[in-house]
């Protein structure tokens, strides 16, 4: 018979439970070094306003300007002067922090409660999205590389969840 390879199957990854560890693990410390830049960008740029960040590429892609608005501590939602009005990326890394010690463990409760937090990464991630997009109409490398992060950590997450799920049962 000739060989068509055409007619091959495509080969299937299917990622084990020590795989999908290493790789949420890799994502968030991926997500600390991009949230660490995103708070030297914002504190240089505040402490210099002629500031211009690597990611600065036009007026209106600009990391410097979206990391000095006023969305970009507290969510722009915190009170002035609150103690929750903190750089969203010191949030970020407190988040990437926490899924790193959440992936070290195998039980259900764990690992259903890091699903619910990445899946609550991502509604924020939308919601500042938004806020990016509409609000303040600018593109931001870093924001959206953290939206993508935070995104392929759900992913990994919620296939963790899945593999545990069917170790239970």
């Amino acid at each position: 018979m000739p060989h068509d390879p055409c007619a091959c199957p495509l080969p299937t990854f299917k990622m084990g439970k020590k795989g999908l560890d290493r790789a949420i693990i890799s994502a968030a410390i991926a997500g600390i070094l991009i949230s660490t830049y995103a708070l030297f960008v914002e504190m240089t740029a505040e402490a210099d306003s002629d500031y211009k960040a690597f990611c600065d590429l036009a007026e209106k892609v600009s990391c410097s300007n979206v990391l000095t608005s006023d969305f970009s501590k507290g969510f722009g939602i915190a009170e002035k002067g609150s103690v929750w009005e903190i750089p969203n990326c010191i949030y970020g890394i407190v988040f990437y922090c926490l899924m790193i010690i959440m992936t070290t463990y195998d039980q259900l409760c764990v690992v259903q409660m890091q699903f619910l937090t990445a899946m609550l990464s991502v509604v924020m991630c939308v919601y500042l999205a938004y806020l990016l997009l509409f609000i303040l109409q600018d593109f931001c490398v870093i924001c959206v590389s953290t939206y993508l992060v935070n995104i392929g950590i759900a992913t990994l997450v919620y296939k963790k969840l899945n593999y545990v799920l069917k170790k239970c049962h």
